[in-house]
């Protein structure tokens, strides 16, 4: 499934993952896009990328590994759209 998830793909929130994170409705879609991240790599700090949401309220990116978990395991009942 991790591989489903690059720049561009659309994904439509599921019942149980809205109910469980909040922040989103039940069927509504988001696209990836590719986001920026800084990252200490302990010397220095360098800029990462990763698919992602813009997150407004925080002013931030969203990646998949922030809404999904590490492994995506809380994808739980959200779809990848064709």
């Amino acid at each position: 499934m991790i591989e489903q998830l690059v720049v561009g793909a659309r994904i439509k929130i599921g019942k149980s993952y809205a109910e469980k994170f909040g922040g989103f409705n039940e069927g509504e879609v988001i696209t990836l896009v590719e986001g920026f991240f800084d990252y200490d790599n302990g010397l220095y700090m360098e800029t990462q990328t990763a698919p992602s949401i813009w997150n407004k309220e925080q002013g931030e990116f969203d990646s998949i590994y922030h809404l999904f978990g590490n492994d995506i395991e809380d994808f739980l009942d959200c779809t990848i759209l064709k």
